[in-house]
């Protein structure tokens, strides 16, 4: 079952940026303990005022998803007057996009939610978003390099793309196209981007620190000693899906 958006004629993008408030101890836990907990806050920090400038350089509504009421102050001075700041129902992250979409279809007809864990927005990923769903995609996914997905295009609620996911692994895109063609769901696929979650993708962006989107997280990672991190192995990007459709059954 699907709930659909709002009335037709009403196809303005409404996007979500998902994010934690980025203090010590919440923040990028997992490479606080290779760079420390300070400048793996500060990183996040850049990251999502990076990735919120990027949304807002390609449409107009933005916001923030996040998981509790005790974010919201610090997200909403991060975010800047009139930017809305959505607390999730539930618990873990499918409940949080369920959430985020809803949300999102109740103000405008087309929903994105987008993770702050990222170097910054691809220039024209948002507006290809939009293209591709207004042409009759029912979802776009923005593949990540660790199996997962930055982005997540919708113009309908389908709340089976939610559960019974394995989030946190490898396997999240995967599972999450295999339930798309159970669906009978067209997906378009955008091209691959890179979360920086651990050590391996910390050494994969230092060889293209230039060459980032976000100003303020290639100016965070440029502080940052990152040559003792180059030797990790980071994912292999060839085996990143970047087919731009995906048929149905």
């Amino acid at each position: 079952m699907s709930v659909s958006a709002v009335s037709p004629g009403r196809e303005e993008p409404i996007v979500l940026v998902v994010a934690k408030a980025p203090v010590p101890g919440r923040a990028k836990t997992r490479l606080a303990t290779a760079i420390g907990p300070t400048q793996a806050t500060d990183l996040a920090r850049s990251m999502l005022l990076d990735t919120l400038d990027g949304c807002r350089r390609e449409v107009d509504r933005v916001g923030i998803l996040c998981a509790g009421t005790d974010e919201v102050a610090m997200l909403a001075e991060l975010a800047g007057p009139g930017s809305p700041i959505v607390v999730q129902e539930g618990s873990g992250l499918g409940d949080a996009l369920r959430t985020g979409v809803r949300h999102s279809l109740r103000l405008g007809g087309i929903a994105l939610l987008v993770s702050s864990d990222i170097p910054g927005v691809p220039a024209g990923a948002l507006r290809d978003a939009v293209e591709l769903l207004g042409d009759g995609a029912d979802v776009v996914l923005g593949p990540g390099y660790d199996g997962g997905y930055w982005l997540l295009g919708v113009r309908e609620l389908h709340p089976a793309l939610f559960a019974g996911i394995p989030w946190s692994t490898a396997s999240v895109l995967e599972t999450t196209l295999a339930r798309c063609r159970g669906l009978s769901l067209v997906v378009r696929l955008l091209e691959p981007w890179r979360d920086i979650d651990t050590t391996g993708d910390l050494a994969a962006v230092a060889e293209r620190i230039e060459t980032l989107p976000g100003r303020r997280t290639a100016e965070t990672l440029a502080r940052l000693n990152l040559a003792p991190l180059r030797a990790h192995p980071s994912p292999n990007e060839e085996d990143v899906p970047t087919t731009q459709e995906v048929p149905a059954p």
